[in-house]
């Protein structure tokens, strides 16, 4: 009975020192992964600031030129859409009138 709990207790020991060391190793990979973190955080700042981030600039303007003129063509379109609603609603009113 003696050796089984001198097995078991060196089981227990074994097991605490597993976990101690996996602890450790995990505080350590935690920090490592902490200081790449930060100096990947580092580099992108450094490539937004410089420009390098994104792509190509010219293919940044012309998506942005595009967009703008979309945009105008759709103001123009809605206001359209607006005012022929508006005049079908009047054309619908005057016809209700006529065959009230």
């Amino acid at each position: 009975m003696a050796t089984i709990s001198l097995i078991s207790l060196n089981d227990r020991l074994n097991s605490l020192s597993s976990t101690y060391e996996h602890e450790a190793v995990s505080k350590a990979v935690k920090e490592v992964k902490k200081d790449i973190l930060l100096k990947l955080r580092d580099v992108k700042a450094s490539l937004v600031e410089s420009g390098s981030l994104g792509g190509n600039t010219k293919v940044d303007s012309d998506l942005k030129e595009e967009n703008s003129r979309l945009r105008e063509e759709n103001e123009k379109l809605r206001y359209r859409v607006t005012h022929l609603v508006k005049m079908l609603e009047e054309e619908e009113g005057k016809v209700r009138e006529l065959t009230a």
